[in-house]
């Protein structure tokens, strides 16, 4: 199946650690979040200014990482649970 909702170029792709959600980052600065097995969004996090060129869970699947580039040089962190987002890394 095909998961369609970003506006831009997809950039990065990674599944949790149990293999039950995808997170999505963009050119579109956003981060969709995915039912593998429904295929259907499950959200979507806002706050880059700049696309998003990776993302990553973390070991446990407790946070996600997302980083924007093209002006945005930040790494957000997000709960991939709530969809809050918990703090913002400058300096890059």
């Amino acid at each position: 199946g095909t998961l369609r909702g970003h506006s831009n170029t997809v950039a990065s792709v990674a599944f949790n650690n149990d293999g039950t959600l995808i997170a999505s980052g963009s050119w579109d600065n956003t981060v969709r979040l995915w039912d593998p097995t429904t295929m259907e969004e499950k959200g979507t996090l806002r706050g880059h200014s700049g696309g998003v060129l990776s993302v990553t869970f973390s070991p446990d699947g407790s946070l996600l990482a997302s980083a924007g580039g093209y002006g945005d040089n930040t790494v957000r962190l997000w709960d991939p649970r709530t969809q809050e987002h918990k703090g913002t890394l400058r300096g890059h």
